[in-house]
């Protein structure tokens, strides 16, 4: 097993004994906010979206809603193991969900596909997630979604290309994500899902969790922007989790871990 596989692994489980520390020190007093996250049948950022997935669940509930297409692709299991085996999670199989829609705060679709972006770009809901993310609209929620599978100049689609597609088509799959962003949709880059969702949370009461149960993991990534940034300093707060791949690329980087306030 390699290294970044092994931290990735880590991490994942890292995540999971801090969500459920949380919930154990709120369930008595306080309701965790709900998230649906839906994903579809696309593979493009599904697992940094599973990894975003798990960040999230150290402060809210995340539900998960997956598409027939979800189901075959990557299955019920990695769902569960990636989230925990006590994870929600509804289908297309499952009784209709539009209730559950009331106790969602926030929406979020981690892997947005071109066939899902194009038929809400038409209102069409016909399918299973598509008819939950237009309820959801309807009823005035925040939905947060990731294009990078549904956008044709994605680098990853990019590489299977062997010649360039009638920029009609282009134009067309371009213009059904500025279609649906003008519903109340919100495009997000994967790796900034879970803080942007994070942020979109209200709670309905002033009671939080406590500081020493919430705590935020720095992983590689975000020591890899810093220094693009030209940054030579990342400020972390006490409790904060640094991934050992992060500690190795800051060395590589020159840059120093600064603890600020919490």
């Amino acid at each position: 097993m390699d290294k970044e596989k092994l931290v990735e692994l880590v991490t994942a489980e890292v995540m999971r004994q801090l969500s459920h520390q949380a919930k154990l020190v709120i369930q008595d007093n306080q309701a965790l906010p709900k998230i649906l996250a839906i994903f579809t049948g696309g593979t493009i950022g599904l697992e940094k979206g599973l990894t975003e997935m798990q960040y999230l669940q150290a402060s809210a509930e995340v539900i998960v809603a997956l598409s027939p297409a979800a189901e075959q692709v990557a299955g019920i299991a990695k769902f569960r193991e990636k989230l925990g085996a006590d994870i929600q999670i509804i289908t297309a199989k499952s009784p209709y969900s539009g209730e559950l829609l009331k106790d969602v705060e926030l929406i979020v679709v981690p892997v947005l596909t071109q066939n899902t972006a194009a038929k809400l770009a038409y209102t069409v809901a016909d399918t299973f997630v598509t008819t939950l993310i237009l309820q959801a609209l309807l009823q005035g929620k925040p939905v947060l979604a990731v294009p990078d599978a549904a956008d044709p100049h994605n680098e990853m689609r990019l590489q299977y290309q062997t010649a360039k597609p009638a920029p009609t088509l282009v134009n067309a799959l371009h213009g059904n994500l500025k279609k649906i962003e003008t519903f109340g949709i919100t495009f997000v880059s994967v790796r900034q899902l879970a803080a942007e969702a994070k942020r979109r949370i209200q709670h309905k009461d002033k009671a939080d969790i406590p500081p020493a149960i919430i705590k935020s993991v720095i992983d590689a990534e975000a020591v890899r922007l810093a220094a693009k940034s030209g940054a030579k300093t990342l400020t972390v707060t006490k409790g904060n989790i640094i991934t050992p791949l992060a500690r190795d690329v800051a060395r590589d980087c020159h840059i120093e871990f600064v603890v600020g306030a919490c």
